[in-house]
């Protein structure tokens, strides 16, 4: 155990001790080191071998005097080199009976993870984490900005508690702060809540990916942050579009008393209704493409008055934008959504929740609803609503079966009988493309992509409900 060399009442001692691993392992530094525990072990080791103190209890921050949180939290090498977020940043375990008496100020995630001590390390398959080199190590405070809408997201979560509904909890609920599957598998650790007898899968409150990329952003991008982090020119640029880009709430001051983040969008967003896209090409003075593959972003960005290619708020939250097209005269929609086409040779070695339909369907969506103009002109299209949505939970567990039912069929080399949408309510799974691409089989083999699809039927329910209700 080291002997410690620095002030544990000073932050700034301890993050300067700590930047003493920059560009080196734990264990270069300490060839004693060893893990003792699965994901969150190397945050245990720093703290035992680099700072000199056995971990402590859950209920205190690492550094309880000072009161900073220690989290080590994993980079991914890109194929151009660049270095990513591989995953949230999970934080610490959600006890709902003891969380529901809190308040945001006094709830378990903000006593112990409202400074944090950030110590990105480059993962590298089959390398053991205490072998593994950091590349950047920092504190960080929540801007007041993106503190607004964590404590929105919060409520939300407690909202769920206090209902009773802990066991319908989902990552898509929140926008940056999440209330993730924590355990081996699922239901492999279930809690008790309040308000209900039925035992809820344990959860732990977590940063979603694309805000720690903005983290990571902001750390490479200022002069006065040391690090060995490398990222490309170009994706410097595609990050700076996402990260660097324009906030629809650039101040605090932009919201209305009480106002939650999303009822701030509406609000935004309502004088627009019933309104074309030549009407609002004239009110906004931006030219929109309806045959661009971003037409439905390039709306909203014209909508909140946005410049930039991106919306900073959207990407920190990892929303995933979606154009529903009604028909003219009546209430239906001609196609089912699509997604990413699916990777056969990675299905067959995962578990639900480390997939990425899993990781797609828990994301946000922001839903932008047009009704087509009677003579197919796309500039008279009209506005109806904009509004997000996220998967409930029990239609999760339905698109579940479906993945499980396609990695079964996969493991078996069949992929002519995959799940359609005659025998499943929400999701299936059939072809997009030409008939000429292929992809590759665990077996080696090539066969025609196949990509997960949300049936029209169930989006239209969603976008019907949404209109109907006025709600969001």
């Amino acid at each position: 155990m080291a002997k410690k060399t620095y002030n544990p009442k000073s932050a700034t001692s301890i993050l300067n001790y700590g930047k003493a691993l920059l560009g080196k392992s734990l264990k270069e530094v300490y060839p004693n080191a060893v893990l003792h525990s699965g994901k969150g072990g190397l945050g245990q080791a720093v703290e035992k071998y680099h700072y000199g103190y056995e971990p402590n209890s859950e209920a205190e921050p690492d550094f309880a005097e000072v009161g900073l949180e220690l989290k080590c939290t994993p980079l991914k090498e890109l194929a151009d080199k660049s270095m990513a977020s591989k995953e949230r940043l999970v934080l610490n375990i959600i006890n709902y009976i003891e969380e529901a008496q809190k308040s945001f100020k006094t709830s378990s995630f903000w006593h112990k993870n409202h400074f944090l001590l950030l110590m990105f390390y480059l993962h590298k398959n089959g390398v053991s984490p205490v072998d593994m080199i950091f590349k950047l190590i920092r504190t960080w405070r929540f801007p007041n900005e993106d503190l607004k809408i964590i404590t929105d997201d919060w409520n939300k979560i407690h909202s769920k508690i206090l209902d009773g509904q802990a066991h319908k909890l989902t990552e898509g609920d929140t926008f940056y702060l999440a209330a993730c599957m924590k355990g081996s598998k699922a239901n492999a650790e279930l809690r008790k809540q309040p308000n209900s007898d039925e035992l809820a899968q344990q959860r732990a409150y977590s940063l979603k990916a694309g805000y720690i990329n903005k983290i990571i952003l902001q750390s490479f991008l200022d002069e006065n942050v040391q690090h060995q982090l490398q990222i490309s020119p170009q994706r410097i640029k595609s990050l700076q579009k996402k990260y660097s880009s324009d906030k629809i709430v650039n101040s605090l001051h932009r919201y209305k008393a009480k106002e939650t983040f999303e009822q701030l969008i509406e609000r935004r967003l309502k004088p627009f209704y019933g309104k074309t896209v030549a009407k609002i090409e004239s009110k906004t003075h931006v030219v929109l493409n309806v045959k661009a593959k971003d037409f439905a972003y390039n709306v909203c960005r014209a909508m909140f008055e946005i410049k930039t290619r991106k919306i900073q708020e959207f990407e920190n939250a990892g929303i995933s934008l979606k154009s529903i097209v009604l028909e003219a005269h009546r209430n239906k929609i001609k196609e089912s959504m699509s997604f990413p086409y699916i990777r056969f040779v990675d299905i067959v070695n995962q578990e639900w929740e480390e997939s990425e339909w899993y990781k797609l369907l828990s994301s946000k969506f922001l839903f932008v609803v047009f009704r087509k103009s009677p003579d197919g002109d796309k500039k008279k299209m009209k506005i109806v609503k904009v509004f997000f949505w996220n998967m409930p939970y029990d239609d999760m567990l339905i698109a579940k079966s479906l993945w499980e039912d396609t990695k079964r069929k996969v493991n078996n080399d069949d992929f002519d009988n995959f799940i359609t949408t005659k025998t499943h309510k929400v999701c299936h799974i059939r072809p997009h493309g030409t008939k000429n691409q292929r992809v590759q089989t665990p077996k080696g083999d090539w066969v025609q992509p196949k990509c997960f699809w949300l049936n029209n039927d169930y989006i239209l329910d969603i976008v019907m409900k949404n209109i109907e209700d006025g709600s969001n």
